[in-house]
């Protein structure tokens, strides 16, 4: 066997302090960031020293040499991928689900159906037609009574107000949420430009500190997975790691981030009032898979089954229901401007239509503000309105001054509330009574919305479960820290009294061996 040599336990000792106190540094560092958002948990990756034994003549040193100490291989952190990319995932549904929660919500709050009380204190559709019907009966008992048809005519202007303002706030809320999207658009081409400058900065940063593929600068790494967290949340994400510390980045199956070269979304609103999302770089629409843009744009755009061109939706929308108080619309104009007979037709010409008096019609404003009503157009909810000839005087609703024919309306009475109609929206057909149309208005929204909360709720608790087992490997536990720290402490003290016994052993061979012979 060959000499060892003096001063290697030393070597052992030495690295083994150094070891100590750095595995100390990084308990400390823990311990400083329990509450830091995104922080993930540090850990020293020890390795012992290898002995660089080599054979000779004389022996083999292999044996002489075992015990050079220990060596920090770098500063790791506990995470783990697969658990990130099933979080990410997770949480792009939520943000999908939770989006679509918000925007049905809005909706069915605009077309709620309430009725308060028994004497017709509410709002709503079935309110309006309550009203138009009860004061229709009043009429059909006191055919003259002038304030009679004043009631009526009172009815048929809230019933159009009641369309115009539900119209409205269609048309507000889906244009708030139209600029909710393009804030969102913006929101999200920061954070693309935030990663790919991460990916340049940590780049750098490994080239030229000793850094390996393994071991990062742990703290910019914190920041940029919590930027594709929170990326997440508007489109499905896939992230690959390369071998100089950047990520590519695809959103939604498009590569957006390659090293430090970014792409970014465009928003664009199209001709048909539909919105859209394009890549920069190709000008392609974006393959909406998941998140909040899937969700805004499917809303947006939702059209049911009259879905029509690329950026179209099948999702029952703001379209759809706006197009469904269209229909309504119509039909109450039908009824309203198709009962009572016009006196002044004296049978001529020979095959005309029976003339009848309009009671709704069609508003417009000019250039000049001017509004003027067309009584034989086609109405929509945003456009539908009282007649002139009504407003300005509800006893014009009378067949005739002089009669007490009630027939007419008896009639209408009958339409608005036991004769079936049928409704055409596009390629849907509706037919039955117009409360019936109501209710299966206002049950449709109350089924989307009841069924997207349901999956929101699933989903953010799957989320929340996700989330809590990535924080049990990544989070700071102090218990775990503290009982770290005791440990490396002693092995602090182990490695100090090593040395100093080290010392002793020197000072005999150098001071004593011999020197009592």
């Amino acid at each position: 066997m060959s000499v060892r040599p003096t001063f290697m336990g030393f070597e052992a000792s030495k690295t083994a302090i150094f070891a100590s106190q750095k595995a100390l540094d990084i308990v400390g560092q823990n311990l400083a960031n329990m509450s830091t958002e995104g922080y993930t948990r540090q850990r020293t990756d020890q390795v012992s020293v290898a002995n660089y034994a080599y054979r000779s003549r004389v022996g083999d040193t292999s044996y002489n040499h075992i015990g050079m100490g220990t060596n920090v291989e770098g500063i790791s952190q506990t995470r783990d991928e697969r658990m990130d990319t099933a979080f990410r995932n997770s949480y792009s549904d939520t943000s999908y689900y939770s989006k679509s929660n918000d925007m049905f919500s809005e909706l069915e709050t605009i077309i709620s159906e309430i009725d308060i009380g028994t004497d017709g204190d509410g709002y709503g559709l079935s309110w309006g037609l309550k009203q138009m019907y009860s004061s229709l009966e009043a009429l059909s008992n006191n055919v003259n009574v002038a304030a009679n048809a004043t009631i009526f005519a009172d009815s048929v202007k809230n019933m159009t107000s009641l369309l115009n303002r539900t119209s409205e706030q269609l048309d507000e809320a889906c244009e708030s949420y139209k600029e909710q999207l393009q804030t969102e658009v913006g929101d999200c081409n920061l954070i693309l430009e935030d990663i790919a400058t991460l990916n340049k900065q940590i780049s750098e940063v490994m080239s030229g500190a000793g850094y390996t593929e393994q071991y990062g600068p742990n703290e910019l790494i914190d920041k940029r997975n919590m930027l594709l967290d929170e990326l997440s949340s508007f489109g499905k994400v896939e992230v690959k790691n390369k071998t100089d510390g950047t990520v590519d980045v695809k959103l939604n199956n498009h590569q957006c981030i390659k090293g430090k070269e970014t792409d970014s979304i465009v928003y664009q609103e199209n001709r048909d009032n539909t919105v859209s999302l394009l890549w920069k770089s190709t000008g392609e629409g974006m393959d909406k898979q998941n998140g909040i843009f899937k969700a805004s744009a499917e809303i947006i755009n939702g059209r049911g089954l009259n879905s029509e061109g690329v950026s179209g939706s099948d999702t029952r929308g703001f379209k759809y229901y706006q197009d469904q108080l269209d229909a309504f619309a119509v039909q109450i104009a039908e009824v309203l401007n198709n009962s009572v007979p016009d006196p002044k037709y004296d049978g001529t010409p020979a095959g005309a239509p029976y003339p009848y008096k309009k009671l709704v019609g069609e508003s417009e404003f000019d250039e000049n503000g001017n509004e003027h009503i067309y009584v034989n157009r086609k109405v929509t909810a945003a456009n539908i309105t009282i007649s002139d000839e009504l407003l300005s005087d509800p006893s014009y609703v009378l067949p005739d001054k002089n009669s007490s024919d009630n027939s007419y309306f008896l009639d209408m009475i009958s339409k608005l509330t036991d004769e079936k109609h049928v409704m055409y929206n596009g390629v849907e057909r509706y037919e039955g009574t117009l409360q019936d149309f109501i209710s299966d208005y206002a049950g449709k929204i109350g089924s989307d919305v009841s069924y997207t909360k349901s999956k929101y709720e699933a989903c953010e608790k799957y989320s929340n479960e996700l989330q809590d087992n990535r924080e049990n490997i990544t989070g700071v536990s102090e218990s775990e820290e503290t009982v770290a720290m005791l440990t490396h402490n002693r092995a602090f003290q182990a490695a100090a009294k090593m040395m100093t016994t080290m010392d002793e052993l020197l000072d005999v061979i150098i001071n004593q061996i011999g020197a009592l012979g």
